[in-house]
């Protein structure tokens, strides 16, 4: 719970900044570029320049997909590796630097598993361009962009880019769940 609620909070407040650096990474020169370009200068720019022509509500554009984005990804990761340390130290006979390792990986492989489809859904969201009005020239929001990509290209679209998120997602749980049973260990010594 207070995983999900921490992950909710920061994803609420950073919002603007995940949108922005959609936007600047999908950014090229033209020559390369690839779908819509936002044409940003620098992240301070595109963020006067959204809030300028859309007020607040531009830049909160995705903000309901980012909140079940930190929910389900921080709550499931929290979840899922005190569960499964619980389990290992009442049912095997492993040290506890394994136990936190095994812990972790699987952590990491859920959060990544149930975060993807919002991150792909976001990632939409977030690099379409807008109309004079603020509204998404290809979806309409967050629940259009979700049955627009299942029906057109199934649930596998929903995981498009799953390992590279994976690569990036499992050593990172491992590494701070990790860490953080050591640290933990160490005081109470």
């Amino acid at each position: 719970l207070f995983g999900g609620l921490g992950g909710t909070l920061g994803q609420m407040i950073a919002s603007p900044f995940f949108m922005v650096r959609n936007q600047l990474q999908s950014s090229a020169v033209k020559k390369i570029a690839v779908g819509y370009q936002h044409n940003h200068e620098s992240m301070t720019a595109a963020l006067k320049n959204i809030y300028k022509s859309h007020g607040v509500a531009g830049l909160y554009r995705g903000v309901l997909i980012t909140i079940p984005r930190g929910l389900i990804g921080s709550g499931s990761q929290i979840a899922t590796f005190g569960y499964t340390k619980d389990f290992l130290q009442r049912n095997t006979n492993f040290n506890q630097t394994l136990i936190s390792f095994l812990s972790a990986t699987l952590a990491g492989t859920i959060m990544t598993i149930v975060m993807n489809p919002t991150d792909v859904v976001a990632t939409r969201v977030y690099n379409q361009g807008t109309n004079a009005s603020g509204q998404g020239i290809y979806y309409s929001g967050v629940i259009d962009c979700f049955i627009k990509t299942v029906k057109i290209e199934g649930w596998r679209g929903l995981y498009k880019g799953f390992w590279p998120h994976y690569i990036r997602m499992g050593p990172h749980s491992i590494l701070v769940l990790l860490v953080f049973d050591e640290l933990k260990s160490l005081k109470l010594k």
